[in-house]
């Protein structure tokens, strides 16, 4: 596998369905208000794929339904760049291994998207998407993130105003 990519890169978002209730969201709430973020209100988690190769919008689509997702639960969106959105009150925090560090998830990921018989991905990467409702600043929040969500020995994150 070649470190250097020569295909597109595009970014698949799986999160679960509104109606459905975020447990992983709720403990990550609590994680929040412990550290200093008391008008932290709710948060929402999703898992996001960097994806580095030559699928096209159709397997990119085809991975995302048949792999990644849950049909029933989940919902996805396909991407050709992380969103860049903007709001008050609403935060997006996404936690990304370093690229020094091994992503097991995302190899595995990559070797399964080569089983359903699609082009194999040169490199996959996975991240975590923390969506923050809750007034405060972005200092504060990238300090407390830092104390909850990514371990800076390990982990990259960034802290962005949304709205979605």
């Amino acid at each position: 596998m070649s470190l250097i990519a020569t295909g597109t890169t595009n970014f698949i978002e799986v999160r679960l369905r509104p109606d459905f209730a975020d447990a992983a969201g709720q403990a990550a709430l609590a994680q929040l208000q412990h550290a200093g973020f008391p008008a932290a209100r709710s948060v929402r988690l999703s898992t996001v794929y960097e994806i580095c190769g030559t699928l096209n919008q159709s397997h990119l689509q085809q991975a995302a339904k048949e792999l990644l997702s849950d049909g029933v639960t989940h919902e996805f969106k396909v991407l050709n760049a992380p969103p860049v959105l903007d709001g008050m009150n609403h935060w997006r925090v996404e936690v990304w291994l370093k690229p020094t560090v091994t992503d097991p998830t995302g190899e595995s990921v990559r070797r399964a998207i080569a089983e359903l018989g699609l082009p194999e991905p040169e490199r996959v990467r996975c991240g975590t998407v923390y969506r923050i409702l809750g007034k405060t600043t972005r200092n504060v929040l990238e300090r407390v993130v830092r104390r909850t969500f990514a371990n800076p020995v390990i982990h990259t994150f960034t802290v962005t105003e949304a709205y979605d």
